[in-house]
């Protein structure tokens, strides 16, 4: 029976096995000190940074307070500069002249303006006294002009009357002033010039479009008929006309204001007509035969004038 010694295994030495465990123990060592390192220095950071940014707001705040106060300060000051000149004697109103006001009087525009001596400019606004005083139904423009430090101008424009308009509106009749324009401005009352041609015939609702004769009706027409007249012919100037009635069937009709007879100009055509008007007018004059007029029809023929009463060549 054979006996079985197992061979023993050869031991490493002593000095080689110190070796081998100091080096691993230090690099056990080395990279516990790296892993913990940032771990320890984190904190230190963290507060620096917070006592960084508590520093910044503070300085914001204090910033933010100090603009505030300024603008406080310079807002009082402000103020208590500007009531010190409302307060001041220098900017009274102290000399107002208006011109160019005929029929509306000095009182009704310095009402209009709100102005009254004494007032303070520095209070008043100009643009919208100018707006208010526009509203007066005779006053066309207004403009007003300061003149540092206590006087003003007022300049008035107001609307020219050219002739009245007879408005039926509903069952009542109210005489209007019209201009050049169509624009029916103020309503003709007591006392007022009525020295003017009249156009009759007017209905409101159908004739009158946002305060003046509607464009394209025979209402603008007889305005325009009258412009022809007041161009100042000596044989039909518009002194010598007392009334255009507006018919909507047979057109314009026109009154002379020494004459009895009417003159029919139908519905178109009106400036031809007009021309023709002045040479029957002006052979009816020469040859005196004007009293036996009947009427006139310049629409009777398109190129022939109906002269009742009387004969006259052409």
């Amino acid at each position: 029976m054979a006996i079985y010694t197992p061979r023993k295994t050869p031991s490493r030495s002593r000095k080689g096995g110190t070796k081998s465990g100091k080096k691993s123990g230090f690099f056990s060592w080395l990279f516990r000190r790296k892993k913990s390192g940032p771990g320890k220095s984190l904190r230190p950071q963290v507060m620096v940074a917070g006592a960084q940014r508590l520093w910044k707001w503070k300085r914001l705040f204090r910033g933010t307070v100090l603009v505030g106060l300024l603008a406080a300060v310079v807002s009082v000051g402000i103020w208590g500069a500007t009531q010190l000149l409302f307060r001041s004697t220098i900017f009274r109103l102290t000399d107002i002249k208006v011109t160019g006001a005929r029929v509306a009087t000095q009182r009704q525009i310095l009402d209009l303006a709100g102005l009254q001596q004494g007032g303070s400019l520095l209070r008043f606004d100009a643009k919208a006294a100018a707006a208010r005083i526009e509203a007066h139904p005779w006053v066309e423009r207004a403009e007003i002009k300061t003149n540092w430090p206590s006087s003003m101008e007022i300049a008035v424009v107001e609307h020219q009357p050219f002739a009245l308009v007879n408005l039926e509106e509903a069952k009542e009749r109210r005489l209007y002033y019209v201009n050049r324009s169509g624009h029916l401005f103020a309503e003709a009352g007591q006392g007022q010039e009525l020295d003017f041609p009249v156009i009759t015939g007017i209905r409101a609702d159908k004739d009158v479009e946002a305060g003046r004769l509607a464009r394209g009706t025979l209402a603008e027409a007889a305005c325009s008929l009258l412009a022809l007249a007041a161009r100042g012919n000596a044989i039909l100037p518009i002194q010598a006309i007392s009334e255009i009635h507006v018919d909507q069937k047979q057109g314009l009709i026109l009154y002379l204001v020494d004459r009895p007879f009417p003159v029919y100009f139908g519905v178109d055509r009106f400036q031809l007509k007009y021309s023709r008007l002045i040479k029957v007018l002006e052979q009816l004059y020469a040859k005196k035969q004007v009293d036996g007029v009947k009427e006139i029809r310049m629409d009777y023929l398109d190129d022939k004038v109906l002269v009742t009463g009387v004969q006259i060549d052409g």
